[in-house]
């Protein structure tokens, strides 16, 4: 049974929200989740190159990593396509020196899961090539379902991959052009009740 790609970052993991609370501490910047409609956070919340450097310093450091929350009904639903017999596999973006903290958050919330891969998604700097795949790597295998926020990367998916791709809706991505492997969820219970067995139904275009 081909493995289900379950992305990490505001799919299992409420990384925008801890980010709010980051930007709030560090610039005193009140920034609200609806406000987050663009991928790119520094212009989502409108900081100077030097705020943003210093955002994405912190944002890696092994004790904001741990501190996030986990999305309401990710763990339920993965546990589900997991005791139907899918293999989980969590492909991140995240920078290739948060392996130990993320493998570590994963274990703390009893994430359920077969395999961990950082993939370099966005040609971010200091990424580890020993440690991470790339896009091409990526297109190499195959998935029987792919869960994500990314727009760039659900019509990566789609598109080049061909694999099915449940889209959670987030702000910072209501743009996105669907497609026939491109579906949109309202959350997390929605979509587990989707996956059945070896079929994923595409029964529509949510708010399409």
């Amino acid at each position: 049974m081909l493995p289900i790609y379950v992305d990490l970052d505001d799919v299992i993991a409420s990384t925008v929200k801890a980010f709010i609370d980051i930007v709030k501490r560090e610039f005193e910047k009140p920034v609200t989740y609806e406000q987050i409609t663009d991928f790119d956070l520094k212009k989502s919340f409108q900081l100077s190159q030097i705020e943003y450097e210093h955002l994405f310093e912190v944002v890696h450091r092994p004790e904001e990593i741990l501190n996030m929350d986990v999305i309401d009904g990710a763990i339920e639903a993965l546990n589900m396509w997991s005791s139907k017999g899918h293999p989980i596999s969590i492909v991140t973006g995240r920078l290739t020196s948060t392996y130990d903290s993320s493998l570590e958050w994963l274990s703390m919330h009893s994430v359920p899961f077969d395999s961990f891969t950082i993939v370099d998604k966005y040609s971010r700097p200091n990424m580890d090539n020993n440690i991470a795949i790339s896009l091409e790597q990526l297109s190499d295998m195959a998935f029987h379902l792919a869960v994500e926020d990314s727009s760039a990367m659900a019509e990566f998916l789609s598109i080049s991959m061909k694999t099915p791709v449940a889209l959670l809706d987030r702000p910072w991505n209501r743009e996105i052009e669907l497609n026939s492997r491109l579906t949109r969820y309202s959350n997390w219970q929605d979509l587990g009740r989707e996956v059945v067995g070896n079929n994923y139904c595409l029964t529509s275009n949510r708010f399409s």
